[in-house]
């Protein structure tokens, strides 16, 4: 505890040895807070990276040393993998008395998924009517979640002759970050056979 008092007593004596004495009483009280060191404003990184904090130091008016200098971490989640972590550091000084300071740090997902293995662009005769591939694959680098959507026909569809289809694979993760890949499928128009015939003159 940084509180205490000091009590002086004077004392006066005349020449017939009568005495008298007052008494003064000084009390030292501790009402000021640790002072905590500045922390860095709230940032901004892209996962999959990890939030770096900074460590503070704390320091007090009085000689004492700190009765407690800790910290707690309260992450909230965001879309997808991402998250905010606020981290609180808290000082206590032999009297009680408390101050705080924060730091957070917002982890952001703006990275979409990477399709891979997307179809070539194909070219079908005019005999060949369907065509079946191997839908792509993706990853996402945060490790969020994501669906795979098709525009166009399926795999193991028929194609009209003389005919040109663009088919889109997109990839979209939690946060709303998309990438695409499209091939073509063409086949050919069918052959035409022209007859002619001779009439007799």
């Amino acid at each position: 505890d940084n509180r205490y008092y000091i009590q002086r007593i004077y004392s006066a004596t005349d020449e017939c040895g009568h005495t008298t004495s007052q008494t003064q009483t000084i009390t030292v009280y501790d009402n000021i807070a640790p002072t905590i060191s500045a922390l860095p404003a709230t940032s901004i990184i892209e996962c999959p990276a990890s939030p770096v904090f900074a460590v503070p130091t704390a320091t007090d008016n009085c000689t004492a040393p700190l009765a407690s200098f800790t910290s707690h971490d309260v992450t909230t989640p965001g879309c997808g993998s991402s998250y905010s972590v606020t981290r609180t550091w808290t000082a206590v000084d032999a009297c009680g008395n408390t101050s705080t300071a924060s730091q957070t740090i917002n982890v952001e997902d703006h990275t979409a998924p990477v399709l891979s293995a997307c179809p070539p662009s194909v070219t079908l005769s005019a005999c060949t009517p369907t065509y079946s591939w191997t839908a792509p694959t993706a990853i996402d680098a945060c490790g969020s979640s994501f669906t795979i959507t098709r525009s166009g026909p399926a795999s193991g569809s028929t194609f009209a002759n003389n005919s040109s289809t663009l088919i889109t694979y997109t990839a979209t993760d939690a946060c709303g970050n998309a990438s695409s890949c499209s091939f073509t499928v063409t086949r050919r128009a069918a052959l035409t056979l022209n007859s002619g015939v001779d009439e007799a003159t």
